[in-house]
């Protein structure tokens, strides 16, 4: 995989290309545009996909996966789970009725989709296919508007995976107790030395979308300064202007599950920006084991907690990160 071929030109799908005419491989393959547009950790992408007839099979990449960050690949099943469910919307947009069924990690693949003929029992939202294109993650202070009480009741009522469970949390206490694991989250990460290189890795390639030569500058800062405290006291300031965090949570702790809370994220995601409702995911916490288990004990969720998020409304407009072309990404390419 090489860094350069990194790029945002990826985002400039055009659905009226759909090769409607042409065989089901082609059509799959199209599909696969919008998949490769999901958020994952660190923007590392760390999917493949292999395409045979109306089946995909979608795989984790190991040589992108957070080994530092992520030592038990919540996050890289989480990353692939966003890909699946973008994978799904675009389906039901063109006419599939997309089945999905869960492997053995240990397999050749985690997920396949299958694409059916028909009409989904259980259809999603159409609107959600045009943020698919549309989507970003916002870094920025939220301007601390509430979320209009339609608007939240729209997202807690969205359509979750089986045994995951959304809590939508505003009250200042909490927040201001989830800034403070934030905060001691990131102290911790920025005192590992593998944490810092293995982040310096992925802003030094630009897959945070920062240009060559800036990336090379914050690559250098990541990797050789003490920031520990200036990324706590920077994040913590994010959570406390959000009017909204949001914790998914799941029964079992296990990479099935972790898959599920992305599609579900991602669907959340989607319907936030139809919304006009900036994301933003913390993961920091949940990296540290003791600090996954303090949140879940301040949140008392139902289950296990797997992604972590704010919600809320940002004056600056996020820009598309860059993305591998998805010739990179499959299996035959």
């Amino acid at each position: 995989m090489q860094a350069t071929s990194l790029t945002r030109s990826v985002w400039d799908v055009e659905a009226d290309e759909f090769p409607t005419d042409g065989l089901i491989e082609d059509q799959t393959r199209f599909l696969l545009r919008y998949a490769i547009l999901a958020p994952s950790s660190h923007n590392s992408q760390p999917w493949s996909f292999d395409v045979t007839g109306n089946e995909i099979v979608i795989a984790a990449e190991e040589s992108r996966w957070l080994q530092a960050a992520d030592p038990d690949k919540r996050e890289l099943y989480v990353s692939l789970g966003c890909a699946v469910e973008n994978c799904c919307v675009a389906a039901e947009h063109f006419g599939f009725d997309p089945h999905v069924e869960y492997h053995d990690p240990a397999s050749a693949g985690v997920v396949t989709v299958t694409l059916g003929e028909g009409e989904p029992a259980d259809p999603r939202p159409a609107d959600l296919f045009d943020t698919l294109t549309t989507r970003t993650t916002s870094h920025e202070l939220f301007d601390g508007r509430p979320l209009e009480d339609t608007t939240r009741e729209l997202l807690e009522t969205v359509d979750t995976a089986k045994d995951v469970t959304l809590q939508v949390v505003d009250d200042p206490v909490s927040k201001t107790t989830v800034a403070e694991l934030q905060a001691e989250a990131d102290r911790r990460q920025m005192n590992d030395p593998a944490y810092r290189q293995e982040l310096g890795h992925w802003v030094g390639i630009g897959a945070l979308g920062s240009s060559w030569l800036l990336a090379r500058i914050e690559q250098a800062v990541v990797t050789h300064l003490d920031i520990g405290d200036r990324e706590a006291a920077k994040n913590s300031k994010l959570v406390q202007s959000a009017p909204a965090i949001a914790v998914l949570s799941t029964d079992s702790d296990d990479p099935i599950a972790q898959v599920t809370t992305g599609q579900t994220f991602e669907r959340i995601a989607l319907l936030a920006r139809s919304e006009g409702v900036a994301v933003h995911p913390m993961s920091q916490t949940l990296e540290r084991p003791a600090l996954r288990t303090q949140l879940g004990d301040l949140l008392d969720t139902p289950g296990v907690p797997q992604h972590l998020f704010r919600l809320g409304y940002a004056d600056e407009k996020s820009e598309h990160t860059p993305r591998w072309p998805l010739d990179t990404v499959l299996a035959d390419g």
